[in-house]
């Protein structure tokens, strides 16, 4: 099945069943940043998992099958995103990017970290100007060895 359309009856599923992705989170014991990655196909669901999702969100077997296949990984998308919060998130990289990885080349020394070992919360802040996004993200460090 194309990941497309794969997630587009992800998406309708949720509308149709009133459920939120915390909901689904929160069912399959998993952060929410991840469940939502897993139901974009960048990660695998377990046989358990899937199913459970299926059964909240309605899925076809097909569906939930697929769910727990390995996927290719990545946007399928090209070039700068066209949505504001991913164009956003892109422009942030670009310009803080170079200094996070001084920074982290500091403390660390020749290396990177790791997007595999891995965890993201996405949290809301209120605040007297408004609402603020609070990203924290922690990865494993992965030094980069001679040989």
């Amino acid at each position: 099945m194309e990941k497309k359309s794969l997630i587009e009856q992800i998406k309708a599923g949720k509308k149709a069943k009133g459920v939120t992705y915390t909901d689904l989170a929160k069912a399959i014991g998993a952060s929410e940043v991840w469940t939502v990655h897993a139901l974009l196909r960048q990660a695998t669901l377990s046989q358990p998992d899937a199913n459970k999702i299926g059964e909240m969100l309605g899925l076809s077997s097909e569906i939930i099958e697929e769910l727990q296949t390995i996927p290719t990984k990545g946007h399928d998308d090209s070039g700068t995103p066209l949505d504001p919060t991913l164009y956003r998130l892109q422009e942030m990289m670009q310009s803080f990017g170079p200094a996070i990885k001084l920074l982290i080349n500091e403390k660390f020394g020749d290396g990177a970290m790791s997007g595999i070992s891995f965890h993201m919360d996405v949290e809301r802040l209120e605040s007297t100007d408004g609402p603020h996004v609070k990203l924290t993200m922690t990865g494993k460090y992965l030094s980069f060895n001679k040989f």
